[in-house]
């Protein structure tokens, strides 16, 4: 049986000189991996722009649950990006975003809202005519959201202090190294309160945002099991300083 759900490209390797396999996280099946025959081969009709990562597209799919590689019978691109792929700012974070995602989606069941967040998270970033430098950053707040460990509590002057590992601002400086300073603290509460229309109305200049950005990842990595290294971090430290 055929089915036709959104999806969204995580990642492709070859397969065999002409197919390849892609990760694929999809509105109705979640997380799955497809085998796309002939896709490299000089004959195909369906174009490498497709396989890029973060990359919004529509298939009809056969899937069954004793599979560990499902089938693609159509493939097309859905939104095709107007910006990301020509902006060095916007790709970058696309990139960032792509693995940050990579290690987080485990879990093959479907969550529509968390695919919602996401599709619409990079249209936003595509079409964002105001700065992105804060993008990133308060993508990774967002969509902790989703994964049970969005910041609790709130910042105030008893609570001048984001505890890492707790997930929560606290009186007093934890006795452990990982945690946000009062001023550090007080950005992560306004990209808490904030959205994607308004964070570049967030001032954090280019030391903070390094400080929170980094943070974050360990913050990622404390909370998800084997999330490890994120490597496209340091190039976009360096576009967005």
């Amino acid at each position: 049986m055929l089915h036709k759900t959104s999806g969204i490209i995580l990642q492709t390797i070859n397969y065999s000189d002409t197919s390849l396999i892609a990760k694929i996280y999809t509105e109705i099946f979640g997380l799955q991996s497809y085998i796309i025959s002939g896709a490299r081969s000089k004959k195909s009709k369906t174009k490498a722009t497709l396989f890029q990562p973060m990359t919004l597209i529509e298939l009809e799919v056969s899937n069954s649950q004793k599979a560990s590689l499902q089938r693609i019978s159509e493939i097309s691109i859905q939104h095709p990006y107007t910006e990301i792929p020509y902006n060095i700012i916007k790709s970058s974070i696309a990139l960032f975003l792509n693995e940050v995602l990579f290690r987080s989606l485990k879990e093959e069941h479907p969550d529509e809202d968390l695919f919602s967040f996401i599709k619409n998270s990079m249209l936003i970033l595509d079409l964002k005519t105001e700065s992105c430098s804060n993008f990133h950053v308060s993508f990774l707040v967002q969509i902790s959201k989703f994964f049970g460990f969005f910041p609790q509590g709130n910042f105030s002057e008893k609570t001048s202090y984001f505890d890492l590992c707790n997930g929560s601002f606290c009186q007093g400086m934890p006795s452990h190294n990982n945690y946000l300073n009062p001023a550090i603290s007080k950005i992560l509460q306004e990209l808490m309160n904030s959205n994607f229309e308004a964070i570049h109305e967030v001032k954090i200049d280019g030391k903070e945002r390094k400080i929170l950005l980094n943070s974050l990842v360990f913050f990622f990595q404390f909370h998800i099991p084997s999330f490890g290294e994120i490597k496209s971090l340091a190039v976009l430290e360096e576009v967005i300083s």
